[in-house]
């Protein structure tokens, strides 16, 4: 996506809430788990929605999309269904969400005051319950000022000024809490990309989000007010709070001032997911279905052959032993031309014996041959979304044809040259069998779905963001601005490092001829890979290897339910079904929360990674497992 586009969405969505505001004005170890903060019993997280139709039922499919794409439960209730409802004995886990929820009543207010205090627990963001049932807006602020810890919504005294766009400077310590991956924060005023080769931060030196080729990124922020009693995980240049956890009575609010909802339907989607996992796993405790097979990370190496030039590095990357490791996604431009038909510059794959023997020696060695666009590299790539949609299409026909012909397989990968992927491009490849696409908007996230104009995509087919190093995202880049090797492999191994302790997967792209301009990078890094896969934690996958297992996934249905037999005794049961196989589906639950699982009925092995009990399911269409909770001490309301 262009740093233009950008700005034309962030400035169109602050327009939009700035008139609401003027209308209702004039109408009136890093993840460790503190059993001590747990809420009891736990069963359900909700997704609290206003009663009135929704004029956009995408948002609500955005956070269902990011529960399921984390592995989270999460069910949906109305405002009528919380208030008809008495508070559960177990306790319950509430969002209420930005944009969706911008209207509620004081009753409600009321509700959820007196359910938090005693005991339940909210993640409460941005807008949401800004003004009442009517449209109107109190001038002191918002009424939800006390359950977010801070005064926002200042309308009284700032007016419109009460949002504005800044930096969200993440507070160092939280950095890996949050999930946020190596390469997505800057720091100091030039904005170098944070690595594990510099200084470790101080404890207030700002941390700020970055977007590939943007740099530090602007967020429309509400300012606040008061003293912030909590824990801080995000500020902003002026102090105010943008995101933060604290106690009220025996629940607790975790207070996002960040519009997630809107970021994640205009590719932006980090911060919901970010902060959804946060909530489930750090405040809430709740189990969680891996996003990876047998919990295990991965990292997905997405090689871009735009021409002919590309192959002596190729060779130079086979004597360094790449190829003796992966399997990578390896996509290629095969036409003959680069810059304009006729200039003869580009692979001509069907005619170059070289590039031939390349792509047999790589797909039979096990590594995926995908399309990198459409025939002519930069031709393509510079007008793919103005030129008509038969010719956009023509040319990703003719160069996934010739790769098959050449290689003997499908192509089930595409990447778009200068990351020009139009919206309408994701169904096309999805009617083709193609379920896996390089994307350049979601910066720094896992394989999603991709919304695009504020469209829901196809539930099977998958994005796969490009993790950004700062405002750079391939080696040449980071060379023209004399990028240091050792803070690029430093980035790297960061990255697998990363990718093995959250048990997640991400995708890092380049050219061939950029990692020779970094050769002891690029070494250091598979060799960290190698490391790291001996050791069990980390693997090389391809975007279509992911993209089958992330869709099997999909289909896995599991509910936890309380299974106590006394309340000196508390445990839940965790059902799951899969219509095939649950076979190397993998559940992660936080030790400090529940005892060892046990398996009731089904195939599983239980074991304790890192603080968390991990159950790997074996063959067979179902599981029960029986998971007994910790005994806690009460908690005195604060």
């Amino acid at each position: 996506m262009s740093a233009g586009l950008f700005t034309r969405l962030a400035g169109s969505w602050r327009q939009g809430l700035m008139a609401l505001v003027l209308i209702g004005a004039a109408a009136g170890t890093w993840w460790q788990v503190h059993s001590d903060r747990l809420p009891d019993n736990v069963q359900k997280i909700i997704l609290l929605l206003p009663d009135a139709d929704l004029n956009d039922p995408v948002q609500v499919q955005a956070w269902q999309d990011a529960a399921g794409e984390l592995g989270i439960n999460l069910d949906t209730e109305t405002a009528s269904q919380v208030m008809r409802s008495g508070r559960q004995a177990q306790g319950t886990a509430y969002i209420l969400p930005d944009t969706l929820h911008r209207r509620m009543s004081d009753v409600l207010i009321g509700n959820l005051r007196e359910r938090v205090r005693a005991g339940d627990t909210l993640m409460l963001v941005h807008d949401a319950g800004l003004s009442d049932i009517d449209g109107r807006y109190r001038e002191e602020r918002s009424r939800l000022s006390d359950l977010a810890g801070v005064g926002y919504g200042l309308y009284g005294e700032l007016k419109t000024g009460m949002l504005r766009d800044a930096p969200a400077w993440v507070v160092p310590d939280q950095v890996q809490a949050l999930g946020i991956p190596p390469g997505k924060l800057v720091r100091g005023a030039e904005g170098r990309p944070q690595t594990s080769a510099q200084p470790a931060p101080g404890p207030d030196e700002p941390l700020s989000i970055a977007g590939y080729v943007y740099g530090e990124l602007k967020y429309p922020t509400f300012i606040t007010r008061g003293n912030y009693d909590g824990t801080r995980l995000m500020n902003a240049p002026d102090g105010s709070l943008v995101a933060g956890l604290h106690r009220f009575g025996a629940g607790q609010v975790l207070f996002v001032n960040l519009p997630l909802t809107q970021l994640k339907v205009r590719t932006d989607g980090l911060l919901l997911h970010s902060f959804l996992q946060y909530f489930a796993e750090r405040v809430v405790g709740a189990p969680q279905l891996s996003p990876m097979p047998q919990g295990r990370g991965a990292v997905v190496m997405n090689w871009h052959i735009d021409d002919r030039k590309a192959l002596p590095a190729l060779e130079r990357a086979a004597e360094m032993g790449a190829f003796k490791q992966g399997p990578y996604s390896i996509h290629f431009t095969a036409g003959p031309d680069v810059n304009e038909e006729g200039d003869g510059k580009g692979m001509d794959l069907a005619n170059n014996v070289q590039a031939k023997d390349w792509v047999r020696r790589l797909g039979t060695a096990g590594h995926e041959i995908g399309s990198h666009g459409g025939w002519i590299h930069n031709w393509f790539g510079s007008r793919a979304d103005k030129l008509d949609r038969e010719v956009v299409a023509s040319l990703i026909e003719r160069n996934s044809a010739l790769l098959l012909e050449v290689g003997g397989r499908p192509v089930r990968e595409y990447s778009a040259p200068v990351g020009n992927h139009p919206a309408w491009i994701t169904a096309w490849l999805r009617k083709r069998d193609i379920r896996s696409y390089y994307f350049t908007g979601n910066t720094g996230m896992a394989p999603t779905r991709s919304y695009q104009d504020g469209v829901r995509p196809l539930p099977d087919i998958w994005s796969y963001p490009v993790l950004n190093f700062g405002v750079y995202a391939s080696f040449e880049e980071a060379k023209a601005d004399q990028m240091p090797e050792i803070e690029v492999a430093a980035w790297l191994t960061d990255v697998n490092r990363f990718c093995a302790d959250h048990r997640t997967v991400r995708l890092v792209y380049f050219h061939p001829f950029g990692l020779v301009m970094y050769p002891q990078a690029f070494q250091r890094w598979l060799d960290n890979g190698k490391e790291l896969a001996d050791q069990g934690r980390l693997r090389w996958m391809t975007m279509a290897q992911y993209s089958a297992f992330a869709n099997q996934r999909l289909r896995v249905r599991w509910t936890v339910t309380d299974s106590s037999q006394s309340a000196s005794q508390p445990s839940q049961q965790l059902e799951a079904h899969h219509p095939e196989s649950l076979d190397g589906m993998t559940w992660l639950l936080p030790r400090s929360r529940y005892a060892q699982p046990t398996v009731s009925s089904g195939a599983a092995v239980v074991d304790e990674v890192d603080g968390q009990w991990r159950v790997v399911a074996g063959p067979g269409t179902g599981l029960r497992l029986h998971l007994p909770l910790e005994p806690r001490s009460p908690r005195s309301p604060s």
